[in-house]
C-alpha cells in the first residue's frame, strides 16, 4: 500500500491559517471603507501633483521648494498608510 505524501495539519495550524483569514478579511474591509472615503480618494491625486510640482522646482534649480513639497508628500503618504 502506498504512503501519503502530505500531512494532516494540526488543530493549532488550522486555528493560525483561519486567524490569517480573519486578518486578510479585515484588511480587505478597511481598504473598502478607504475606497468611499472622498479626501483619501484625493490623496494619490495630490501626490501626483506634488511629485510633478517639486520635479519643476528642482528644474528651476529651486531645491529649497523641491525638499518642501518632497517632504509633504512624504507625510501624507504616511498619514495615508496609516489611515
Amino acid at each position: 500500500m502506498a504512503t501519503r505524501a502530505y500531512n494532516r495539519r494540526s488543530t493549532e495550524q488550522i486555528v493560525a491559517d483561519l486567524e490569517a483569514e480573519i486578518a486578510r478579511q479585515k484588511a480587505k474591509i478597511d481598504a473598502r471603507s478607504k475606497a468611499t472615503d472622498p479626501i483619501l480618494r484625493e490623496i494619490p491625486k495630490l501626490q501626483k501633483r506634488l511629485r510633478k510640482f517639486a520635479q519643476a522646482a528642482h528644474n528651476a534649480k529651486r531645491a529649497d521648494i523641491a525638499n518642501a513639497a518632497s517632504g509633504f508628500a512624504s507625510s501624507l503618504d504616511r498619514m495615508y498608510k496609516e489611515a
